[in-house]
């Protein structure tokens, strides 16, 4: 019993990294990234299985609970490296933020704000 209460307690401190890790790493993703022009920022999962999403764009950081399945649509907003950021909406409009690997990605040519340059 001693050993596993060492055990949890000499591991908290590499949890808190990892969490700092990914914190820090998103927020920088985040400055350094291309925004997206909202006009062009849906995408449908392509593909097949499922779309993890990430805490920031890094292996280490995998959220194993939170996926995405073709066919569902995201709303990207930064591209840094192989990752977009992006939102999703559940069916019972609760938003799921996060990073994504862009290349099961597919483009629809649509956005969430009118392209008023368009009708020119």
């Amino acid at each position: 019993m001693i050993k596993l209460l060492c055990a949890l307690v000499l591991s908290l401190p590499l949890v808190a990294s990892a969490n700092d890790f990914c914190k820090n790493l998103s927020s920088g993703a985040n400055i350094k990234g291309v925004s997206f022009d909202n006009t062009d920022n849906v995408y449908k999962v392509g593909g097949e299985g499922r779309l993890y999403f990430y805490s920031a764009p890094n292996e280490k950081c995998l959220e194993k609970e939170v996926f995405v399945v073709p066919g569902n649509q995201l709303y990207a907003y930064v591209e840094y490296g192989k990752y977009y950021s992006v939102m999703y909406v559940t069916n019972d409009g609760n938003q799921v933020d996060g990073w994504v690997k862009k290349d099961r990605l597919v483009e629809t040519h649509t956005g969430i704000a009118p392209d008023y340059d368009a009708k020119k």
